[in-house]
């Protein structure tokens, strides 16, 4: 099924000044977060710290089952957000094609992941020194797999997608970039040159959202990358190199082709393929009528516009 932008407006009509304020779409972007905190904080506070208490395996068994429980219940929680507050079927995390999408997102990671790393073996940049348990690729797969998860029902669902509502596409677009790039200025190893190289290589993650209009094929491409770039080639996830990967690898080379300390979200090749590979799946929105304009720009009688 094709789904319309307008699909995941507001279909509420307030006729109070108490209820134009509740949908209006920047307030809506703080309403939203909070039906997640009863089961956040609980979980943070207590869950978390006796889950990092236990010891292998039983540790990477709860953990496992801690993401999967975790993730359906961010998805209950989002579908009552939209249910309540917008009045309307949450398409966005509607479970058609989340398979085909989801995949489809992982194969253009491993392209992109792929021949980034396949170009720095072929220039010696990148060996392989020694591969460790198949256990590192099945705790990856959850690790990667909720910590994307949870940052795209936040910052595309949700921040992205009711900036968009107000702001049209374009400017929702750049903002939810430079964020995504400002988020990880705390990251080992940053620098300017870093958190412009994040910029331009998440674009691809708001882009590929805006195409289908669901969750899962930007899910795809976040969760693919992490996986492939820490959980299997063993390299700095975003600067950070505490995590454990399948593959040990020596990587010595020019920073702009390998990333240096960071990885390869700062190498010069893999930032132009991300970005490639963005505007060509912009392309694919912009034909399939996937532009939101700015709310004051809508005709008046459109779906969620009050």
């Amino acid at each position: 099924m094709h789904i319309r932008s307008e699909q995941l407006f507001s279909v509420v009509i307030p006729k109070s000044k108490l209820g134009k304020v509740v949908q209006f779409p920047l307030v809506r972007l703080l309403i939203a977060p909070l039906f997640f905190l009863p089961f956040s904080i609980p979980h943070n506070t207590f869950i978390a710290p006796v889950l990092e208490k236990l010891q292998p395996p039983l540790y990477s068994y709860m953990v496992n089952l801690d993401a999967v429980v975790s993730f359906i219940v961010f998805l209950v929680l989002y579908r009552l957000y939209a249910r309540l507050i917008e009045r309307r079927k949450a398409w966005e995390i509607s479970g058609e094609k989340v398979f085909g999408e989801l995949g489809l997102g992982f194969l253009i990671s491993f392209l992109l992941v792929g021949v980034t790393v396949g170009l720095m073996a072929l220039l010696g940049y990148y060996k392989i020194v020694s591969f460790g348990l198949a256990q590192i690729l099945v705790d990856a797969v959850f690790r990667f797999g909720m910590g994307s998860f949870v940052q795209d029902i936040v910052f595309l669902v949700i921040i992205f997608k009711l900036t968009e509502e107000f702001l049209g596409s374009w400017i929702a677009i750049l903002l939810y970039a430079v964020f995504f790039g400002l988020l990880h200025m705390g990251n080992e190893n940053a620098t300017f040159w870093t958190i412009v190289g994040l910029v331009l290589g998440s674009l691809i993650l708001p882009i590929a959202y805006m195409y289908s209009r669901r969750l899962w094929l930007a899910w795809g491409i976040h969760f693919g990358w992490n996986y492939l770039q820490d959980g299997i080639f063993g390299m700095p996830n975003s600067g950070i190199t505490k995590l454990p990967s399948w593959i040990t690898p020596t990587i010595e080379g020019p920073k702009w082709i390998t990333g240096g300390a960071f990885g390869i979200e700062a190498s010069y090749i893999a930032v132009f393929l991300c970005l490639a590979a963005g505007l060509f799946v912009l392309k694919k929105a912009i034909d399939r009528g996937q532009v939101v304009l700015p709310a004051w720009k809508r005709k008046q009688d459109r779906v969620g516009v009050t």
